[in-house]
């Protein structure tokens, strides 16, 4: 997920961990641990575009990274506090482990894919219930980080409050599971009233809640894709049709960074032109609005240069315009 919601997931560890012991300090020791797996973006332009895809949340997310990192970091946060506080170096270990193992964990729950089995696998868990941004889960963990500094490290106001936090989140996490096993019941029973041949589909959280999803109907030529909200009377009528184009990509089929990008989108992708060239776009990740005009997220340009393979991914501005930003707010609202 998003840099905040991470920071302030990882604190909240800390503060639960070693509160008791360390005070705020747990707080920033725990904020770090929270961080450092997301530091695998310092060494992404060491790669290519699609390389880069897959050193993002790569190692640095996998279940393994937190029990290689626990022991040394805290061996160094327990020399350098081991005078004032009173933990020891197993305490500091503990609260890596458990800052730097949530914060994949989380990530395993969104769209992106990461990297859960490696080195042993490339496998790429990808849950897909909740968005990149959910201010649902992530507001209740910075009100509470903005109160609990002000009481004692012993105070039992302190400890139930991180506590309780940390219990409403978790809930609210299952929940998007929930919520994300009725939408794909809403969107089969949408196919079939289209009587589209689905050869697969996937559903999506789109930013900011839980409560707006996008359906993707597989079918051979292409997809057909819709938006729904859950408070939205009816099932999605409307679907968009995207094809999926995969002739224009004929010259290029065989090429090594072709294959990987392709299995980056897990098969969900759109080929097509505009004035910049030839293109690759991943549907998993929707639009910069709701409009069918709106641009694609996740978009590659797919060049030959003088006769080398070259894929960029698009560096056009990614904000949205306030129109588009009020569009998707009301349509969260339902129609």
């Amino acid at each position: 997920m998003d840099l905040v919601t991470q920071t302030v997931l990882g604190a909240a560890v800390g503060e639960a961990v070693l509160g008791k012991k360390a005070g705020n300090k747990a707080i920033v020791w725990g904020a770090v641990g929270g961080l450092i797996p997301d530091l695998d973006v310092l060494i992404t332009p060491l790669f290519s575009e699609v390389d880069a895809l897959f050193v993002h949340r790569g190692f640095t997310h996998s279940i393994l990274f937190a029990f290689l990192l626990a022991p040394i970091l805290g061996w160094l946060i327990y020399r350098l506090h081991h005078k004032s506080v009173n933990a020891s170096r197993k305490d500091w270990s503990w609260l890596i482990f458990w800052a730097a193992f949530t914060h994949p964990l989380l990530d395993y729950f969104t769209t992106y894919g990461t990297g859960a089995f490696l080195p042993f696998s490339g496998y790429r868990v990808e849950l897909g219930t909740i968005g990149i941004v959910d201010i649902f889960y992530t507001i209740p963990f910075i009100i509470a980080l903005m109160v609990i500094p002000f009481f004692k490290r012993t105070s039992l106001f302190r400890r139930n409050m991180i506590i309780s936090v940390l219990y409403l989140t978790t809930f609210y996490l299952a929940g998007t599971v929930v919520n994300k096993l009725h939408i794909n019941t809403i969107f089969k029973k949408a196919f079939v009233q289209q009587q589209f041949d689905v050869k697969s589909f996937k559903t999506s959280p789109l930013p900011l809640s839980n409560f707006l999803w996008m359906g993707i109907a597989e079918i051979d030529t292409g997809y057909h894709v819709a938006l729904y909200s859950n408070f939205d009377a009816q099932i999605p009528q409307k679907f968009i049709y995207i094809p999926k184009n995969k002739h224009k990509l004929q010259s290029f089929e065989n090429e090594k960074d072709i294959k990987k990008l392709i299995r980056f989108t897990k098969g969900f992708y759109h080929i097509n032109e505009d004035e910049n060239g030839l293109y690759l776009a991943d549907l998993r990740f929707g639009k910069m609005g709701i409009s069918e005009n709106a641009d694609f997220i996740f978009k590659f340009y797919i060049k030959n240069m003088d006769g080398n393979l070259l894929i960029l991914q698009s560096k056009k501005a990614k904000k949205m315009e306030a129109s588009a930003f009020t569009d998707f707010i009301n349509r969260i609202k339902g129609i």
